[in-house]
């Protein structure tokens, strides 16, 4: 089995601050100190400079009993936690970001180039490709290291920095221009263009969500029942809209099929005795109107002098 350790200052005035995370297993977490030469230099002067001033650091296990997957996850989530004194952000001496990758790692140009080339061969990324997929092939590994992530994940510090780093990313224009091309690209395809509307769809009728909807839109309509009126209105009240509106009108009532059961439907509303003691309210409150009364009986009388005028 596997743990995770970290190295913190011995020093009073540093408050035993966490330098350094590593994964191992055995004796691995004393290696660091027991060494006289280290490849990474600024953590080797640091402790160099412990041993000149007779001290030790305090070597803790932080996280024991895990499996190889869980020990990379819990290390890169602790890296992440403290942060790196070459990225400024943390105090960890770490100069990767844990894991089994080289994530932000700092390297020389020729050293860069050196380890590109090497895992660029296609014998390299073959054999990348076979393990990958032979270690995710395993449920107890997948189940176990998307726990561990997950898990690391909700970690507060950790959301923090990620959200950091990611909005000093995202807002930059060649990001937008990236994923504006790459967005366009992909409804572009006919199948990736069906598959999202019909997930989007079916996401959007769930009880959870059409229940999440109704009390958005009960909660808009009670703070600003003014302002969603007017939004409704000018946006029906468009040339596009009421174009839009028309045409589809025009085309369910083409269908002889749509037309019989909606004058059915509108026959049997009307008929209703509700519907019929409204219009009759509706139709005696007009006529009290004297002006409307005054508008209807001169067209009426307009309408019989035609008649008789008629040949």
């Amino acid at each position: 089995m596997f743990y995770v350790y970290v190295y913190k200052d011995p020093r009073p005035t540093n408050n035993r601050r966490v330098v350094y995370v590593g994964k191992g297993m055995g004796s691995r977490m004393w290696d660091h100190w027991r060494k006289a030469v280290h490849k990474n230099k600024a953590f080797g002067n640091f402790l160099a400079l412990l041993r000149r001033d007779n001290l030790e650091p305090i070597v803790e296990i932080a996280t024991d009993n895990l499996d190889e997957a869980g020990a990379f996850v819990e290390e890169m989530r602790l890296i992440a936690l403290y942060g790196r004194r070459d990225l400024k952000t943390g105090y960890l001496f770490n100069l990767t970001d844990g894991g089994e990758g080289f994530a932000n790692i700092v390297r020389t140009t020729e050293w860069a180039a050196n380890i590109s080339a090497a895992l660029s061969t296609p014998d390299q990324k073959s054999r990348n490709t076979e393990a990958a997929v032979k270690r995710w092939a395993n449920p107890e590994y997948k189940a176990k290291t998307v726990a561990a992530i997950r898990e690391a994940l909700k970690d507060p510090e950790v959301i923090r920095r990620r959200e950091e780093g990611k909005a000093a990313f995202i807002h930059t224009d060649e990001f937008r221009e990236t994923m504006k091309n790459a967005t366009i690209k992909l409804w572009q395809d006919p199948t990736y263009k069906q598959k999202v509307v019909a997930a989007q769809i079916t996401a959007q009728n769930t009880p959870e969500a059409l229940s999440t909807k109704s009390e958005n839109s009960k909660a808009l309509w009670q703070q600003q029942p003014n302002k969603m009126a007017a939004g409704i209105k000018a946006a029906r009240s468009t040339k596009e809209s009421k174009a839009k509106t028309s045409a589809q009108a025009k085309a369910q009532w083409a269908d002889p099929e749509y037309a019989a059961k909606q004058t059915a439907n509108n026959q049997e509303i009307a008929n209703r005795v509700e519907v019929k003691a409204a219009k009759a309210a509706a139709a005696k409150a007009l006529w009290a109107d004297p002006v409307w009364k005054a508008k209807m009986m001169a067209a009426r009388n307009l309408k019989k002098s035609n008649k008789l005028l008629a040949p």
